[in-house]
């Protein structure tokens, strides 16, 4: 080793028997390959296969989206209840919405009755919207929901406190939907939890049901097993035996959602 001065320093002449660290500067990469540019690079242009997939969607939405917006908004017919006037621009017909609205969310629901469907909407999405936070998830949800679905029902039908009776066969609209998918959610909670667990089993016969339950019913699109529920199913019952219509779409939605 060798000898230092009292300050600390070496004397001069002397040499360092530890290598005093040193700043190393890394090269920066090329801009094009990192951010957004270098994604765009290696995904979209990082071969000649995917640089001509890239090149075709642009074309293909150069085609499509500036004809599109021009019929959907900029020739589109806002106002007005002409359907002579929608023709003669050109483009989409917007109007409908602003006179059909009551029809598009309460279907045949009397049309005086509407805000009975509304008030069961907003309580629907207001507990919806407090159940997605957490500090809400203790037991008295259950109770809350089972409160609107009380609530809700009551709205809907009537027949009591004063209220009109309106039959099922007239809901219809955002207020049905609400309704069915969350009975159908709810009720095949459980249900889907057995398959999981049959899926798993042991048992040759029980994972064997399962699965083809579960694959047979995913291969099937909704509109179709509300269509068998609505329409073919009645055909099969017995003559004067009658199932209510919204009772076999709820079933159909439940062993739907089940297979999820």
């Amino acid at each position: 080793m060798t000898a230092r001065e009292p300050n600390g320093r070496h004397p001069p002449g002397a040499a360092s028997d530890i290598e005093e660290p040193t700043d190393t500067v890394l090269p920066r990469p090329p801009l094009a390959s990192i951010g957004m540019l270098g994604w765009i690079r290696h995904n979209l242009f990082g071969s000649i296969p995917n640089t001509i997939l890239t090149v075709l969607a642009i074309w293909l939405l150069w085609e499509v989206v500036p004809p599109l917006l021009k019929w959907g908004f900029i020739n589109a017919t806002w106002s007005g209840a002409d359907p002579k006037a929608c023709r003669q621009a050109g483009g989409a017909c917007w109007t409908f919405i602003g006179e059909k609205h009551r029809f598009i969310l309460f279907g045949l629901y009397p049309y005086g009755e509407h805000w009975r469907p509304l008030v069961a909407m907003a309580l629907f999405i207001a507990t919806l919207a407090a159940s997605c936070d957490r500090r809400m998830w203790q037991w008295w949800i259950f109770v809350v929901w089972a409160a609107v679905f009380a609530v809700a029902g009551v709205l809907m039908w009537g027949g009591i406190l004063g209220l009109t009776y309106v039959e099922n066969e007239r809901w219809g609209g955002l207020p049905l939907t609400l309704i069915l998918a969350m009975i159908g959610i709810a009720a095949s909670f459980p249900i889907s939890i057995l398959l999981a667990l049959g899926r798993r089993s042991n048992l040759p016969a029980i994972r064997a049901l399962c699965v083809v339950y579960i694959e047979i019913v995913r291969g099937v699109p909704l509109i179709s097993v509300l269509f068998m529920a609505s329409v073919m199913f009645p055909l099969f019952l017995p003559e004067g035996v009658t199932i209510d219509k919204l009772l076999r779409a709820q079933v159909g939605i439940i062993m739907f959602t089940a297979a999820y």
